[in-house]
């Protein structure tokens, strides 16, 4: 197995993210989940950078796609329709919220006027 120049590049910034989420999550900034959701993905990165072929071919066979570079674009284009859907779904949540919050100010703000 030839080793390339990614190969350990990769898990050197992973491990450097990593460690730049743990300090996050030791000084408050970040929740747990945070934390192992960013650990659970570098981790992937890692590995997968480590064995590229073993992945991309896994890919390519799970998916009945016949190159492997392919397989990679197509996965990584699902996952990212899969993060713009969630976030659109956060984005509406907040904007709920929001306007809930704007809402019971205003009321409450009318009714301290109308009491002085």
């Amino acid at each position: 197995m030839e080793i390339r120049l990614f190969q350990i590049l990769v898990p050197i910034l992973a491990l450097l993210f990593v460690i730049y989420l743990v300090r996050r999550y030791s000084s408050s900034k970040s929740t747990i989940y945070e934390l192992v959701l960013g650990v659970g993905f570098w981790i992937a990165v890692s590995i997968f950078a480590i064995f590229p072929d073993f992945f991309s071919n896994l890919i390519a066979k799970i998916f009945g796609i016949k190159s492997n570079i392919n397989a990679i674009i197509f996965f990584c284009i699902g996952i990212l329709f899969f993060v713009i859907f969630k976030m659109y779904f956060m984005i509406k949540k907040q904007d709920k919220a929001i306007t809930d919050l704007v809402r019971h100010i205003a009321l409450t703000d009318e009714k301290e006027a109308k009491e002085s």
